[in-house]
C-alpha cells in the first residue's frame, strides 16, 4: 500500500509539472507570435527615402545564392524594421527608369511587401529620375510668402529626410548628378555584391555580302570585364539552329590596383570613384581595356537566302547572363529601291547607278506635283529610301530619306547662312555609315549652317556646324547633309562641283553603307538594336486597331493602334527578340540588346561621387532592434523536447 501511495505522488508530480510545461510552451508560442525585438540602440525616427537598383547589374547571383537585388530587398527591409512607430518611410526602384514602389507610409507591412514586390529588369542604371522623384515626394507642401509678385517659397512640414541608397554602384550618370533638396550629406551607400567575373557581348553586326546578296556575314565585340583569363565558344544560331562556332581566348579584363573602379563609358569620364583615387583611375581608364581583353569575332561566311533572327550566344559560366546573348534581323535578299529627286547632278546619278539597287529618278517638281498614291503604298513611301539633292519638303511620309543640300520640313531642323573656309574637324568612323569611308582627305568647298534636335546623332561636324547628321522622328529616317554635291557658284552664279567626294571611290561606299542601313534597319527608327528600356516604334497595317506583342519572357502586351501607322512600345525592359501580330512583314520582329560596357563592368564600387559629393559604401545594414521571437522559438521547443522525456518516464501503476 505504500508503494502504491508513493507511486500515486509521483505520478501526480508528473502530472502538474506536464501541465506547467504545457502552459509555459502556450506562454512561448504566444510571446513569438508577437515577433518581440530587443532594442539594441534607439529606433529612427526620422523620414526615410529608400532607393533600390534594379538594373540588370543586380541580376548577379551571389555566393549565397542570392541576386544582388534579393540581398538589396533584404537590407532595405531592415531599413524599414529599424524605424521607430509613426516614422516614415518611401521606396523608390530605379534603372534607365524611376518608379515608385510606395510613396510615404509608415505601415512597416506594406513596405516590406512593396520592396519584395520590386521586379528584376536588364535595363542600365541612371540615378536622376530617382533624386527628382524622390525630391517631388519630399517637396509635399507649397507656402506663398508674404511679398507681393514674389516666387512663392517651397517648405515641408516634415524633418529633413535620411536617404539610403543600395546598389552596386555601376551609376552611368553618378558624377553628372544635380541634386536640389535631397539631403546628401547624411546619404548611406549600401554596396550591394561581391563578384566581378563577366564576359558580355558589346555590339553585334549581320549583313549580308553587297556583290553576293545571298552570303550573310556575322560579326561580334566581346569583352572580358573579370580579372581571369577566359575560354570560351562564341555560338552562331539562325532561327535558333546552330550553324557555327567560333572558340575564343579573352586576356584578364582589370589591371593590378583597377578592381571596384569605374568605367569611363562613352565620354571618357572616371565617375564613381574617391577624389584622391580620381588621378590614378583616370590613368588606368584613359589606356582602355587591357590589351587582349577585347576581341571581335568573324562567323564563318554562310550562305542563307531566308529571313529570321540572327543570334550569338556566348558559352560561358559567369556572373551576368543578361549580355551573353546578342540578337539581330535580316531579311531575305532582295533589291533595295531608291527613288532620286534631283536635277542635272550626274555624279551622284553615276554613283548610285553603279550600286545594286532598283534606282528611279523625279526631278522636285515631278515629286512635289505627284499624286499620293505615286509616292505611298499601304500609308508608307513606296521606295526604300529616298534621295533628294538641293531640295527642302515637307512631303514625308513614313520612310527612309537621304538630303544633300537640303532639309526635311520638321520641327527642329533649319539651314541658315553658308558656311565657307572650314575643315572637316571630326567624325564617327564607327558608325556603319561611315564604315569604310576615309572623310579626313575630303574637301568641301562650302555648306549651310545646320540646326537639328539635341538627339540627333552627328556623324560628321565642321569647326562650327554639323555636317552630316542622321535623325528620326515619327516613324522617319533623315540623313541630311548640310553640303550639297552640286553648288551655286556665287561669282558666275553657275552649278559647281562643291565637292571632291564624289570622286573619290569610297564615295559609292558610303552610299552603299548609308542606303543599307536605312533600307535594312530593324524598325523605322532606324536602330538595328535598342538597349533595354528604350522605346520602339514600328509600322502597323493600315486598318489595324490593335497589335499584339509578344515579349521574350512569354507574356504578350496588346496595344492600341489608335488609328495611327505606327506604335510607340516601351515595355522592353529585357533583352531578347519582342515579335509584333499582326505586323508588316520584315518589320514584325525587333531585337533588344544591352550592349553597355558599364553595365556589364558588374564588379560593385565600393565609394561614389554623387553630385560632387564623394561617398564612402558599406557592406550592409546595421540592425538597430534584433528580434527576440527566433530565440523564444527555440526555446518553446526545447520546452517540448523536455515534456516529452518526462511524459516517456512516467510510472504507470
Amino acid at each position: 500500500m505504500r508503494t502504491c501511495r508513493s507511486t500515486r505522488r509521483s505520478s501526480g508530480f508528473a502530472t502538474n509539472l506536464l501541465l506547467w510545461l504545457q502552459l509555459l510552451i502556450l506562454l512561448l508560442a504566444a510571446l513569438a507570435l508577437g515577433k518581440p525585438v530587443l532594442d539594441a540602440k534607439e529606433a529612427e525616427k526620422d523620414t526615410l527615402i529608400l532607393l533600390v537598383d534594379q538594373s540588370a547589374s543586380m541580376g548577379v547571383t551571389e555566393a549565397d545564392g542570392r541576386t544582388r537585388l534579393k540581398i538589396a530587398q533584404d537590407e532595405a527591409r531592415t531599413e524599414i524594421e529599424n524605424l521607430a512607430a509613426g516614422a516614415r518611410a518611401m521606396v523608390i526602384a530605379f534603372c534607365d527608369r524611376a518608379t515608385v514602389a510606395s510613396s510615404f507610409e509608415t505601415d512597416k507591412k506594406l513596405l516590406e511587401r512593396r520592396v519584395d514586390e520590386i521586379p528584376p529588369t536588364q535595363s542600365v542604371t541612371t540615378l536622376s529620375e530617382a533624386v527628382t522623384l524622390a525630391e517631388a515626394y519630399m517637396q509635399n507642401q507649397v507656402i506663398a510668402g508674404d511679398t507681393p509678385n514674389a516666387d512663392p517659397t517651397f517648405t515641408s512640414p516634415t524633418t529633413a529626410a535620411r536617404v539610403v541608397l543600395l546598389t552596386d554602384g555601376n551609376i552611368s550618370d553618378a558624377a553628372q548628378l544635380t541634386v536640389k533638396r535631397l539631403p546628401t550629406d547624411n546619404m548611406q551607400v549600401v554596396s550591394i555584391g561581391e563578384r566581378s567575373d563577366n564576359v558580355a557581348i558589346l555590339s553585334m553586326d549581320a549583313r549580308r555580302n553587297y556583290e553576293r546578296p545571298a552570303m550573310l556575314e556575322v560579326f561580334a565585340m566581346v569583352r572580358n570585364f573579370g580579372s581571369q583569363s577566359v575560354s570560351l565558344d562564341a555560338n552562331l544560331y539562325i532561327n535558333d539552329e546552330n550553324v557555327d562556332v567560333q572558340t575564343m581566348v579573352l586576356a584578364p579584363g582589370r589591371r593590378p590596383n583597377e578592381e571596384g573602379l569605374a568605367d569611363t563609358g562613352t565620354n571618357g569620364e572616371a565617375s564613381g570613384v574617391a577624389p584622391s583615387e580620381a588621378s590614378r583611375a583616370g590613368n588606368l581608364l584613359t589606356m582602355g581595356p587591357p590589351p587582349g581583353s577585347v576581341a571581335s569575332v568573324a562567323f564563318d561566311e554562310i550562305e542563307y537566302e531566308g529571313g529570321g533572327v540572327v543570334e550569338v550566344r556566348l558559352k560561358v559560366d559567369d556572373a551576368l547572363p543578361a549580355d551573353n546573348n546578342a540578337w539581330t534581323i535580316v531579311e531575305p535578299p532582295r533589291s533595295v529601291s531608291v527613288l532620286l529627286v534631283a536635277t542635272g547632278d550626274v555624279f551622284l546619278e553615276r554613283a548610285l547607278d553603279a550600286l545594286s539597287i532598283d534606282l528611279q529618278r523625279m526631278s522636285p517638281a515631278q515629286y512635289e506635283a505627284a499624286a499620293e498614291d505615286e509616292l505611298t503604298e499601304a500609308g508608307r513611301s513606296k521606295w526604300d529610301v529616298v534621295i533628294f539633292e538641293n531640295h527642302a519638303t515637307k512631303r514625308l511620309p513614313p520612310g527612309s530619306y537621304i538630303f544633300f543640300g537640303g532639309i526635311p520640313q520638321i520641327d527642329g531642323v533649319g539651314m541658315d547662312a553658308v558656311i565657307k573656309n572650314e575643315i572637316l574637324f571630326n567624325w564617327d568612323e564607327s558608325h556603319p555609315i561611315l564604315r569604310y569611308v576615309d572623310v579626313s582627305n575630303v574637301q568641301v568647298y562650302q555648306w549651310r549652317k545646320l540646326t537639328v534636335p539635341s538627339d540627333a546623332t552627328r556623324l560628321i561636324e565642321g569647326e562650327t556646324s554639323p555636317v552630316l547628321v542622321y535623325l528620326t522622328r515619327d516613324g522617319r529616317q533623315y540623313l541630311i547633309s548640310a553640303a550639297p554635291i552640286i553648288a551655286i557658284d556665287d561669282l558666275t552664279g553657275e552649278p559647281m562641283l562643291n565637292t571632291d567626294w564624289v570622286i573619290k571611290p569610297h564615295f559609292p561606299v558610303f552610299l552603299s553603307n548609308a542606303i543599307q542601313f536605312l533600307a535594312g534597319s530593324l524598325s523605322p527608327t532606324g536602330e538595328r538594336s535598342v538597349q533595354p528600356g528604350e522605346p520602339l516604334e514600328f509600322p502597323v497595317l493600315a486598318g489595324t486597331d490593335e497589335i499584339f506583342v509578344q515579349r521574350p519572357d512569354g507574356e504578350t502586351d496588346k496595344v492600341a493602334t489608335a488609328g495611327f501607322t505606327n506604335v510607340n512600345y516601351a515595355r522592353t525592359r529585357h533583352v531578347g527578340v519582342y515579335r509584333a501580330r499582326p505586323g508588316i512583314e520584315g518589320q514584325d520582329k525587333f531585337a533588344v540588346n544591352l550592349f553597355n560596357a558599364a553595365e556589364s563592368d558588374v564588379a560593385p564600387r565600393k565609394s561614389l561621387t554623387l553630385a560632387g559629393k564623394h561617398l564612402a559604401a558599406t557592406d550592409d545594414v546595421h540592425r538597430v532592434n534584433k528580434p527576440l521571437w527566433p530565440w523564444l522559438l527555440l526555446g518553446l521547443l526545447a520546452v517540448l523536447a523536455l515534456e516529452w522525456a518526462i511524459y516517456s518516464k512516467r510510472v504507470f501503476v
